[in-house]
């Protein structure tokens, strides 16, 4: 269970935590930087993560909205391990298809999980 163990500390501050150490280093690339070009590209990635942190800190300020993101995701993290680990690698069990509305949804939910990041990083 150490993967719900992961998305509960991300979801209880987890993310503002690695947001604080992408911070760190992009003040100690701003101290490091030898020309005007590198210091304005390390105040351009402080005030990108800034801003994300500051709206990490708005969401999670409030209990209603910390855990919308996690509580959605939860069932289709939930139902995809046990259909990896528990049906098909162990082979223990069978678990029914998903419909295709929830089949939809729960594409939505990796793709702002885990697809929508690198271009999170480009701004």
């Amino acid at each position: 269970m150490w993967f719900l163990k992961t998305i509960l500390s991300w979801a209880t501050g987890g993310g503002i935590k690695a947001i604080g150490e992408e911070l760190r280093g992009a003040y100690e690339a701003k101290l490091k930087a030898t020309n005007d070009h590198e210091k304005l590209e390390a105040e351009q990635n402080i005030a990108r993560l800034q801003a994300q942190q500051s709206i990490l800190l708005a969401e999670q300020g409030r209990w209603l909205t910390c855990w919308i993101r996690p509580a959605i995701a939860a069932p289709f993290v939930v139902y995809l391990w046990k259909l990896i680990v528990y049906d098909k690698v162990l082979k223990w069990g069978v678990t029914d298809d998903l419909s295709p509305n929830l089949w939809w949804m729960m594409s939505a939910v990796v793709t702002a999980y885990f697809l929508t990041r690198p271009f999170e990083k480009r701004l």
